[in-house]
């Protein structure tokens, strides 16, 4: 196996081990695609000091079956499939309970174990998902964001027609937008600037709003006076949390969504004076097939996100690149690398 590991603030390396199947059923994977993140390169500056190094990042990854440790019904070498970067511990009092969702110690790739920048996975069969045809590779790099996204519309319980503000105008708060039209919600999606805004009104999101001092003003003119009742607030968006806070109406619930948390600084005294309930969402276990379901019915369109493909040789530049926009405050555009050469 070729792959590559940060082993300290700044510092990736490449390296070379076997790696072989490692339980009656396991497979082994061959990756084609995986996605270069924002919280890739924040655990590559060392500012999350909760990632242990040396470590594997990436954790969004699609790739072919090689090998499977013994016959299976519905998977077999050639396949296509998602490779599911969470993994219950199957030891606490929920997994106890049967309610794997609700873990207290996920086991997630690129965070707490390696992840898929690597030529080869070896993973249980019940961590890879097949994919539909209709599903293409550049596409299917995606899947983890829909499954966050579904997870967080899950859990607050959104209505038929009601207003949800989503804070946070990259590509997973598009995805977010754009489900919430799915559940027939009215989404009213908060960017830091116009220009990341635009991909999102290109794939149909109505209403749009540049983050600032009339956000506010702006979102009550929307919603008749009454602000919204859902609210969904993307960790790394760039945007302060007291203004999702002050567009959420009393007794409204809020979504604090991401993979990884920054120092945030969330104003409980204005969720306590609201009476507001708090939602935190760092993982989609268990979406993984409505994910592909999803896609497959192009009921989301990630055609404007469309990101340039690069190759395995390109990947040391690519942390590098991404490391000096992260730390000059900039934003961190997603790369798409091809595992195949």
């Amino acid at each position: 196996m070729k792959g590559w590991q940060i082993t300290e603030k700044g510092k990736l390396e490449q390296i070379n081990k076997i790696e072989s199947l490692s339980g009656v059923d396991s497979v082994k994977v061959k990756i084609t695609r995986t996605l270069i993140t924002e919280e890739d390169v924040a655990e590559f500056s060392g500012e999350d000091k909760s990632v242990k190094f040396p470590i594997i990042p990436t954790r969004s990854a699609v790739g072919q079956i090689t090998e499977l440790a013994q016959d299976s019904p519905y998977l077999s070498k050639g396949v296509r499939v998602f490779l599911s970067p969470v993994k219950p511990c199957g030891k606490c009092y929920h997994c106890a309970l049967g309610k794997p969702s609700e873990c207290y110690n996920f086991d997630i790739a690129g965070r707490t174990s390696d992840g898929f920048l690597k030529d080869f996975a070896v993973l249980d069969s019940s961590d890879v998902y097949p994919l539909p045809p209709t599903v293409k590779d550049d596409d299917a790099v995606y899947i983890d964001y829909v499954t966050l996204a579904i997870a967080a519309i899950d859990k607050l319980k959104i209505e038929k027609g009601e207003h949800v503000a989503i804070f946070g105008s990259s590509v997973l708060g598009c995805i977010v937008a754009q489900l919430i039209i799915y559940y027939q919600g009215v989404p009213i999606l908060i960017g830091n600037d116009e220009s990341s805004l635009l991909p999102a009104k290109k794939s149909g999101i109505y209403y749009t709003i540049k983050a600032g001092n009339r956000t506010e003003k702006e979102i009550s003119t929307l919603t008749g006076g009454r602000m919204v009742g859902k609210v969904v607030y993307l960790s790394r968006s760039g945007i302060s949390p007291d203004l999702a806070y002050k567009v959420a109406a009393p007794s409204a619930r809020v979504a604090l969504v991401g993979y990884s948390y920054p120092n945030l600084k969330i104003p409980f005294g204005a969720a306590m004076a609201k009476q507001l309930t708090n939602i935190c969402v760092t993982n989609g276990y268990g979406f993984a097939e409505a994910a592909i379901n999803i896609l497959s019915n192009k009921a989301i369109d990630l055609t404007n996100y469309k990101l340039a493909v690069t190759k395995m040789e390109a990947i040391e530049d690519n942390f590098a690149a991404g490391l000096k926009d992260y730390e000059s405050g900039k934003p961190v555009s997603n790369i798409l690398i091809n595992m195949l050469g």
